[in-house]
């Protein structure tokens, strides 16, 4: 039995799988992005009760879901709210945390590693980007909050 036909003269021969495998793999690589799709649409509440309502509706008569596999499908599903709740919150006190140090830096002599090369001075000012991430300038360098290695106090005035 032949998988697939060979083609080329030369010492390297290509195999081609038969279409029928092709379908197959397509398909299944559908079907992975389509139950990543259905678990991203399960963490908004309304479509969990509508499956949930459906699941009741067409199940078995004779084989029936029981009040304790419901209960345990709504605390699956409230888990799933909480985390997302904690890890939206957590991330937004991230960030009011490098804001609230990015602005503390104000005025300070700092040491950086930027791209390989060290860059010191005094911060002049604080950028956020669009992510929520502060950028320090010192002198005409902006230098990522991250990226810093060393904080010393405001230079006096000569």
């Amino acid at each position: 039995m032949s998988i697939g036909a060979v083609t080329g003269a030369s010492a390297y021969s290509t195999v081609r799988a038969p279409s029928a495998v092709q379908t197959a793999a397509g398909q299944a690589s559908t079907k992975t992005a389509q139950t990543s799709s259905l678990v991203n649409q399960l963490r908004t509440p309304t479509l969990f009760l509508k499956l949930l309502i459906d699941q009741l509706q067409h199940q078995d008569p004779t084989n029936p879901t029981t009040p304790s596999s419901i209960l345990q499908q709504t605390a699956a599903l409230s888990q799933v709210e909480a985390v997302t709740s904690m890890t939206a919150a957590v991330a937004q006190e991230e960030h009011g945390a490098q804001e609230s140090e990015a602005t503390s830096l104000l005025g300070k002599q700092v040491t950086a590693i930027v791209s390989g090369l060290h860059v010191s001075g005094a911060v002049s000012g604080v950028e956020l980007s669009s992510t929520g991430t502060p950028t320090l300038l010192v002198g005409s360098e902006r230098v990522p909050l991250s990226a810093v290695t060393e904080v010393g106090s405001p230079s006096s005035p000569s």
